[in-house]
């Protein structure tokens, strides 16, 4: 994993000494600062997922969280084991085409890319249309308590990634996509299309624990 980079400065040539110019420290800005707000507002976005996902299945019992709706659907270990698997499969992608990049030399916003603002458009929820799963992000732990420690583990190598991106060009590294060998985009639209990946299914995860809530209310009146 690299080392995150020190700031690079923008300046250029022997610098001139105009005390009655002299601007703020706090108003110079860096060629990492507007890049830094954008990662930073995905890391937020992150730990916000890993918050709600504890909210969600705090004070449920076992049988709520391995409840399924139907036959056809996934119960809220299954859910959460799904982002987990997701983000194994797509993260180590991400992080060494991030371990490539050059450095950023302006101050400057990182750009999504038109498909991954297409994909994200059509992940986030709520969504209608549902798409069945590729084999090798199927979920492999149906009980909560091994899909639970081992999605706050891929949250946390997903944390550390975007903390690995900091300072660097991310959005001019493409890479190609695990599952789909003919699709590509760039490293900062795929963090991008996580994030959203992830707020997808915890909204699905809402809905599970609402189903059974209501099941258990109409069996009980």
């Amino acid at each position: 994993m690299r080392m995150l980079a020190e700031p690079v400065g923008c300046s250029a040539g022997a610098p001139v000494a105009r005390p009655h110019l002299a601007v703020p420290q706090s108003l110079v800005s860096t060629p990492r600062e507007i890049s830094t707000r954008q990662l930073a507002k995905l890391q937020e976005q992150v730990h916000a997922a890993t918050s709600t996902a504890e909210r969600l299945v705090a004070g449920r019992n076992k049988r709520e969280l391995t409840a399924r709706r139907d036959s056809n659907s996934w119960s809220v270990a299954e859910c959460l084991d799904h982002l987990t698997q997701t983000a194994y499969t797509f993260l180590p992608a991400i992080a060494e085409t991030v371990a490539l990049a050059p450095r950023l030399a302006a101050n400057q916003s990182f750009r999504t890319g038109l498909l991954a603002q297409l994909l994200i458009r059509h992940l986030e929820p709520p969504y209608r249309i549902r798409v069945k799963a590729l084999p090798q992000l199927m979920p492999q732990r149906s009980e909560f308590d091994d899909a639970w420690p081992a999605f706050l583990k891929a949250q946390s190598q997903f944390s550390e990634t975007l903390r690995a991106s900091d300072g660097f060009a991310i959005d001019r590294m493409t890479i190609t996509c695990p599952i789909y060998a003919r699709v590509h985009y760039n490293a900062y639209g795929a963090l991008r299309m996580l994030v959203a990946h992830e707020r997808r299914h915890l909204w699905q995860i809402e809905r599970i624990l609402g189903t059974l809530d209501r099941a258990e209310d109409r069996a009980a009146s």
